[in-house]
């Protein structure tokens, strides 16, 4: 089998072509995690492992709202989580897992939050995810 100049080039022009659409997507949505996959069963059953999550800004956030965000206390993961919000407290805001019994440990504020789930596309995300295991974000 012999490869052909043509097929790199072709190849590298696939992988431009969704990083600028990628970029221009988060542009347009507001939100720095435009596509994110799923990988707990935290949300479950609203969410399960291996949806494609499209998020948008988060403005105007109310109770019942999914949300991305950084992690960034003791006892969560330093990896983008997302979880219902359930309350707001003050300046911060209260979530949790559909799944789990209790709210999460920290309550975050407004400047963790990447995006505001809009829809979710099931098991579309298994690829993204299968990437991220091994090591390719």
């Amino acid at each position: 089998m012999k490869i052909k100049v043509r097929d790199f080039i072709d190849f590298f022009a696939a992988i431009a072509a969704a990083f600028i659409f990628y970029k221009l997507l988060t542009i347009a949505t507001g939100s720095s995690t435009p596509i994110v996959s799923v990988a707990s069963s935290s949300m479950i059953p609203n969410l399960y492992p291996g949806d494609l999550v499209f998020a948008i800004e988060a403005k105007n956030l109310k109770i019942g709202d999914i949300i991305i965000y950084r992690a960034n206390c003791y006892g969560l993961p330093k990896k983008d989580i997302i979880h219902r919000i359930i309350k707001f407290e003050d300046s911060k805001i209260i979530t949790k897992g559909d799944n789990n019994p209790i709210a999460d440990p920290c309550p975050i504020e407004k400047s963790q939050i990447k995006g505001k789930v809009i829809f979710a596309i099931p098991l579309l995300g298994w690829p993204r995810l299968l990437l991220s295991y091994i090591g390719i974000e």
